[in-house]
């Protein structure tokens, strides 16, 4: 993530994401009881001979079972997003606080523009007003401000990257319909997700043919 992206970000449009997905989630837990209890629950009870049984009643269960995983779907996403938000408005605030601190030893960073950043003085000794002290730093106080914020960066851009994956991952799981899978929050669903696309990618095991021996 880039110093300005983070340093300046509004996080409102994503705090009122949060908010649509917390209601979808709470209207689909109604759509999902109603259907439970009364698609299912009448299709449960019902005696349907022939076709109906077949394939009626299949179809309601199964339609009742799409609202109750459509229902776990949004409220996971919620989730996702409000860690992923919350850990995003933390890091602004530590970057801000590494800036001010920095700025009584008269640094700064500034954004280059390439995904890169640069620390330098927050007021040449030049452009000064005549009779102006300005504080002292030493080399290390700029290297340290550099490792700092360059720490800040990395995590707030992991937290960015790993929600987007997570997001992706609870999508591509359904190949059609909705996912069932229900996790607590972000780094849970990561790491859920990562462990059954590394299982899935893992080669299955060949069973060797037996030796015969020789007759």
């Amino acid at each position: 993530m880039d110093l300005d992206a983070l340093r300046f970000g509004n996080f409102s449009q994503l705090g009122q994401a949060i908010t649509d997905w917390e209601e979808m989630a709470k209207k689909l837990a109604t759509l999902e009881k109603d259907a439970k209890d009364n698609l299912g629950g009448k299709a449960a009870k019902a005696r349907w001979t022939g076709e109906n049984a077949a394939v009626t009643r299949s179809f309601v269960e199964k339609t009742a079972a799409e609202f109750a995983d459509a229902h776990t779907q949004a409220r996971t996403v919620a989730r996702i997003l409000a860690d992923t938000r919350d850990e995003l408005v933390a890091f602004r605030d530590d970057l801000t606080e590494e800036i001010s601190r920095a700025a009584k030893k008269n640094l700064t960073v500034r954004d280059t523009g390439d995904g890169s950043f640069t620390v330098t003085m927050n007021i040449h000794p030049d452009r000064a007003a005549k009779g102006t002290t300005l504080p002292e730093h030493s080399q290390s106080d700029m290297e340290g401000l550099r490792d700092r914020v360059q720490a800040i960066l990395r995590q707030a851009t992991r937290s960015d990257t790993t929600a987007a994956e997570a997001l992706r991952l609870i999508v591509d799981q359904a190949e059609r319909g909705f996912s069932g899978a229900d996790y607590a929050d972000r780094d849970s669903a990561v790491k859920a997700l990562a462990a059954a696309e590394a299982l899935a990618k893992t080669p299955s095991r060949r069973t060797r043919p037996r030796s015969r021996r020789p007759s």
